[in-house]
């Protein structure tokens, strides 16, 4: 007969586990979405963090696609906004009522403003969005008019974003730092990412990827990434997004 652990014993057991599945979820990004739950990795001061939610009611997310949504895509200086990291691009794209699944989406006036992080970008990201230093030098900073003015256009709508946690995170540090407390509710955002994932689960769950796989024309995005050329790559990948999904929640 196998003698029992000790408490202390299976606890350390269960800790060392944890801590290896932290690490495997750290690392690899695409791995990051399970069956009932999901891993958001945060890097805080130098140390990278993991939060497990619930993954949302697909029929909830497809209601929210359905409603008025607004479109949101950031470019920034690196991938960590409680570690420094500053907002470069926004763009907020605004979108009409949908009249279903497969039908276009009009869009209307978008907001989109380029500011001076007052860091430089790391290596990786500037080969993404190639907007050097000096360029971002002839830019004033994130203000608090740029902020409200954001808030204006988001207004009530949902928020669909690929990998929201990214683009919310950075913009709601940016209105954190300057005194505002703006942050949307859980259920005003839809990332598109992690319905990507939910719907092909052994896929890519990149932009690059969900417009490929849609049949939506990548544009020149090989060339480099801009926050209002991708926002409206995603919008253009919305219809067909949601009739997907509709497909996945009536399997």
């Amino acid at each position: 007969m196998t003698p029992s652990l000790h408490p202390a014993d299976e606890l350390a057991a269960l800790e060392a586990r944890v801590a290896e599945l932290r690490v495997n979820l750290i690392s690899d990004r695409e791995a990051r979405v399970g069956a009932s739950h999901h891993a958001i990795v945060e890097r805080v001061n130098g140390e990278d963090r993991v939060a497990i939610e619930p993954l949302p009611g697909l029929i909830a997310v497809l209601g929210r696609l359905c409603g008025p949504l607004v479109v949101l895509d950031t470019e920034t200086t690196g991938l960590h906004p409680r570690s420094g990291d500053r907002l470069i691009s926004l763009a907020v794209l605004p979108l009409g009522k949908d009249r279903g699944p497969k039908t276009e989406r009009a869009t209307f006036a978008s907001y989109r403003l380029t500011v001076n992080p007052g860091r430089p970008s790391s290596p990786q990201t500037l080969a993404v969005h190639g907007l050097t230093e000096e360029f971002l030098a002839t830019k004033s900073a994130f203000t608090r008019p740029m902020a409200s003015q954001v808030d204006r256009f988001i207004g009530s709508s949902t928020i669909v974003a690929h990998n929201a946690p990214f683009d919310v995170g950075f913009l709601q540090a940016e209105c954190e730092r300057l005194g505002m407390g703006w942050c949307p509710d859980e259920d005003q955002v839809v990332d598109t990412r992690l319905v990507s994932k939910l719907i092909w689960p052994n896929e890519s769950g990149s932009l690059d990827a969900l417009a490929s796989r849609l049949g939506v024309d990548r544009g020149d995005r090989d060339a480099g990434h801009d926050a209002l050329a991708d926002a409206r790559l995603l919008a253009r990948c919305l219809p067909g997004l949601a009739e997907a999904l509709a497909g996945r929640i009536l399997q």
